[in-house]
């Protein structure tokens, strides 16, 4: 994902070095946010979010150690032992958490022991299944697969939508947590979803092909209940201020433009109904002036050009096979994702070529915006695999499953559709820089890391660190870069990788000290990449 602070705060965090990262002190400038805090700053630190504060990766949801749910996929490989990933404990706001409590494997084992935790630990073999790394000989050729490959509707994740139910899905039901993340969850619905939208994962008698998806894009229901089933009917806001907390980090707004994305411009949330930044600006101002009446100092972030993810791969042509290699640490590109599965480029390109006329994603079709990349439309992470499953099995890859256009947004995206998601992206940014400024709180800028990682610091990224760690000091040549497969990114292609998810709480750390003075010592990325750090195992998402 992406981080860099903003204006307010560069002249704070533009002197640390490359080797600050690593460790050491923050800034010494006066922040323009009043006197500095008292050193309990961190004594009481809570997030308010999304999927991206609870720690999902890699298209699920699990808290439980290293080695306790099996990967029979990764047998021969180094993670064998290691099993499905854990997400949480590497989630930013987890990361964060531990350089408060020592910045040792002791403040790992405190997050991932569920007598200690202060997050919603979610037991195995955890919500949804899970993106996982795999021996290429096992799975024809492809270094990843989907555990445990069961019905979204089975016993564990029903129990999920239920009070009583959380007492299995959860590790710790009564812990006192901290992290309030709920996946799925939009910026409305912090401040006033107070229990599922939908009773269980059971299909609407009757509904229609768009109504069941829309039902599945809400994935906030079956989340909600394992994070916020001990506070009582409240809202997400409601139980994040009730501890009192003393320092709180908020990244929300993904999932208004994700829900709008994936439903193929259909399902607009409060947030993106009036097509301006005042809804949005209202909603976030609730939420940071709710956790700064509680006695909270408050950190936002806003949100990554979502188009730039490797979940949307690019039907733009390339000259040749070589490109690939040349502007692969830029954007991903579909033809050369096939080419990573053994299809050779010329068959690749081809195919490229054909798909993108059949579903009007060329550049000049309805819609089409040259500067969202370049015109063309995406075909996704989703489509891509349709498209391997297809050929596989010889025969002709079909993106509409149910009927012309139906695939637009899960299977593929439209130049007209991506113009609109864009369009969304930049209203709630610029909603959150709005609340932010009349808040005076400090806000972390994660859409220009995104860019300075898409254009490879073109602009040279003087004032932008984070974004030459990431693309050259952490494991070169190979990590990192927002591509698929590039180490920022989990499977999935939208949740970061532990490498990603330290990034993002090193850039929170970093607008931490030089608003507040919280004198919270810096992550060591590259530490937590190799598994040298507080993260006691190599990144399985990065190289």
């Amino acid at each position: 994902m992406k981080f860099h602070v903003v204006s307010r705060v560069l002249a704070a965090v533009a002197a640390i070095s490359l080797a600050a990262c690593g460790g050491g002190g923050g800034s010494n400038v006066t922040p323009p946010y009043g006197p500095p805090v008292t050193p309990t700053l961190t004594s009481n630190f809570v997030g308010v979010g999304d999927s991206l504060t609870a720690g999902y990766q890699s298209e699920g949801w699990l808290g439980a150690p290293p080695g306790s749910v099996a990967n029979p996929l990764a047998a021969g490989t180094p993670f064998a032992a290691l099993g499905v990933p854990p997400g949480q404990e590497s989630g930013f706001w987890a990361q964060m958490w531990m350089q408060m409590n020592g910045a040792s494997a002791a403040s790992y084992a405190a997050l991932a022991n569920p007598a200690t935790s202060v997050l919603p630990l979610i037991a195995g073999p955890g919500l949804s299944d899970q993106i996982v790394p795999a021996n290429p000989a096992l799975t024809g050729g492809v270094p990843f697969g989907q555990l445990p490959t069961r019905s979204s509707c089975d016993s564990f994740n029903q129990a999920a939508y239920t009070l009583s139910g959380v007492q299995t899905v959860r590790e710790n039901p009564s812990a006192g947590i901290r992290d309030f993340g709920v996946p799925g969850m939009t910026l409305h619905e912090v401040a006033t979803m107070t229990q599922p939208i939908s009773p269980s994962c059971v299909p609407i008698p009757g509904a229609n092909a768009v109504v069941q998806g829309l039902q599945a894009l809400l994935s906030e229901s079956g989340s909600f209940y394992p994070v916020l089933a001990g506070f009582n009917g409240g809202t997400q806001l409601s139980a994040a201020i009730s501890v009192k907390p003393t320092l709180a980090t908020v990244l929300i707004g993904a999932n208004d433009i994700l829900h709008f994305e994936f439903s193929g411009g259909t399902f607009l949330g409060v947030d993106g109904i009036n097509g301006n930044t005042a809804q949005v600006q209202k909603d976030m101002t609730t939420i940071i002036t709710g956790l700064q009446g509680a006695g909270a100092k408050v950190i936002v972030g806003n949100l990554p050009n979502i188009l730039v993810e490797p979940f949307f791969m690019s039907v733009a042509p390339l000259p040749n096979q070589a490109a690939c290699s040349t502007v692969g640490a830029l954007q991903t590109y579909f033809a050369c994702v096939l080419t990573i599965a053994g299809v050779p480029y010329a068959t690749a390109d081809g195919l490229r070529a054909q798909l993108a006329t059949a579903y009007g994603l060329n550049a000049g079709a309805s819609g089409s915006n040259p500067a969202i990349n370049g015109g063309y439309g995406y075909i996704t992470l989703g489509g891509t695999i349709t498209v391997l499953k297809a050929l596989g099995a010889g025969q002709t890859p079909n993106l509409d499953p149910n009927g012309p256009g139906s695939g637009n947004g899960s299977e593929y995206t439209t130049p007209a559709l991506a113009a609109a998601t864009q369009a969304l992206n930049d209203t709630i940014n610029s909603g959150i820089a709005a609340a932010a400024s009349a808040t005076q709180v400090p806000m972390v800028d994660l859409r220009t890391f995104s860019n300075d990682i898409a254009t490879g610091c073109a602009s040279g990224c003087a004032s932008d660190p984070l974004a030459l760690l990431a693309l050259g000091g952490i494991n070169p040549p190979v990590c990192c870069s927002e591509t698929f497969g590039g180490g920022l990114v989990s499977f999935d292609g939208l949740h970061p990788s532990n490498t990603g998810y330290a990034l993002m709480a090193e850039a929170f750390i970093q607008a931490a000290n030089a608003a507040y003075k919280a004198g919270i010592p810096d992550l060591n990325v590259k530490a937590q990449h190799d598994g040298t750090g507080t993260i006691p195992f190599h990144d399985p998402y990065a190289q």
